[in-house]
């Protein structure tokens, strides 16, 4: 009975050993496939927010883009003409979300708020697809159109 029992928990323990490490692996894979999260306290019954980045920029030049937030470094992404670079996220309880984006094409460093919760929550709800220019970024949807000046 003692042998019996005993491999039976050493079964069990197996178990949860295997379904632990299939569960890192999965969590690992979905971390790499989002490439951005959201700070510690988010919504995780709504939509998340998806933000679209599109080089508009004249004269077919690269645009290089690097987004960060207070949590998150996304990268430096390297955009050809027309190309976009994608990332979601859940903003936060307190409506403090902010990305923010350097944008480089050859001719200076440029810095803009890509996400701003206080701004962006009501204008594009859960997709803000912006057009960058070399005048500045413009968010397009169905219903309007924004564009906005380069942050000093």
């Amino acid at each position: 009975m003692t042998i019996v029992r005993q491999n039976r928990v050493i079964s069990a323990a197996v178990v949860l050993i295997l379904l632990s490490a299939l569960m890192a692996a999965a969590t690992a894979a979905e971390s790499k496939r989002t490439i951005a999260t959201t700070q510690r306290w988010h919504w995780p019954w709504g939509p998340r927010t998806r933000v679209t980045i599109t080089n508009r920029i004249s004269g077919w030049r690269q645009l290089k883009v690097h987004c960060k937030s207070g949590n998150d470094d996304l990268g430096v992404q390297v955009l050809n003409p027309g190309e976009g670079y994608r990332f979601k996220f859940w903003p936060n309880v307190q409506g403090t979300t902010l990305f923010y984006c350097y944008f480089n094409w050859g001719e200076g460093l440029r810095r803009f708020d890509i996400y701003d919760q206080d701004r962006d929550s009501k204008r594009c709800k859960t997709w803000c697809p912006w057009d960058i220019k070399e005048s500045g970024p413009c968010v397009i949807t169905k219903d309007f159109t924004s564009c906005f000046q380069w942050k000093k």
